[in-house]
C-alpha cells in the first residue's frame, strides 16, 4: 500500500499509525498535506499575526509528532492530537517569553449570552471580515483559541475540549463570553 491514490484514501488515524509502526515518509506527506494549513492558520491566530512565530511553532509541532509517534494513540482525531503538540509548544514559548507576566483578561465579568450568533449576526461578521479581524485580535487568547479552532478548524466542541485540555462547558463559555465580546466591539465600530 504505498500509492499515493492508496494512503490518501486512509482516514488520518491509520496513516498515523503507518508511521508510528515505522512506515514514515508517505503517510507523514500525506498527513502534512492534509493538515499544515489548518495547522499554520490556528498557530497564527495564537501568535496574533506573527506569521515567522507561526511557521517556527508549525515546523516544530511537525518535528514534535515524528518525534512523538509511538505514543499516538486512536482515542481521538489525528487533528486533536497535532494541535495540542502545536498549542503546547506555543503555551511554553507564551510562557518563557515577557509577554507571558502580563495579565489574562478575567473572563467571569461579561454577562453570559442566553444563545450563540443569531444568522444576521453571522452575516454581519462575515461580510466585514477585516474588523472581525481585529476584534478576534482583541480577543484574551483562551477566548480566540476556542473561535479559531471552532470555526476555522471546523473542530466540535468536544475536539476542541481535548485540544486544550479544558471541560466541555467551559469551551462552551468561552465560546459564548468571545462572542459577547465580538459583538460589542463589533458594534462599537459600526
Amino acid at each position: 500500500m504505498n500509492t499515493a491514490a492508496e494512503l490518501a484514501a486512509l482516514p488520518d488515524e491509520d496513516l498515523m499509525l503507518l508511521v508510528a509502526n515505522g512506515l514514515v515518509e508517505k503517510p507523514a506527506t500525506e498527513l502534512f498535506r492534509r493538515h499544515n494549513r489548518a495547522l499554520f492558520n490556528f498557530i497564527a491566530w495564537l501568535c496574533q499575526g506573527n506569521t515567522a512565530q507561526a511557521e517556527d511553532i508549525a515546523q516544530r509541532a511537525w518535528e514534535k509528532l515524528m518525534t512523538r509517534c509511538a505514543d499516538y494513540q486512536p482515542r481521538a482525531a489525528f487533528r486533536t492530537f497535532l494541535f495540542q503538540i502545536a498549542r503546547n509548544l506555543w503555551l511554553d514559548l507564551r510562557r518563557s517569553s515577557p509577554e507571558s507576566r502580563r495579565a489574562e483578561v478575567d473572563e467571569t465579568r461579561p454577562e453570559t449570552p442566553s444563545e450563540d450568533l443569531a444568522p444576521e449576526a453571522e452575516l454581519a461578521l462575515r461580510q466585514n471580515l477585516d474588523r472581525v479581524h481585529q476584534a478576534l485580535l482583541a480577543l484574551p487568547a483562551n477566548q480566540r483559541e476556542v473561535v479559531v479552532l471552532r470555526f476555522f478548524s471546523e473542530m466540535s466542541l468536544e475536539e476542541i475540549a481535548h485540544t486544550v485540555g479544558e471541560g466541555f462547558e467551559t469551551v462552551r463559555s468561552r465560546l459564548r463570553y468571545a462572542f459577547t465580546r465580538l459583538r460589542r466591539e463589533l458594534e462599537t465600530q459600526a
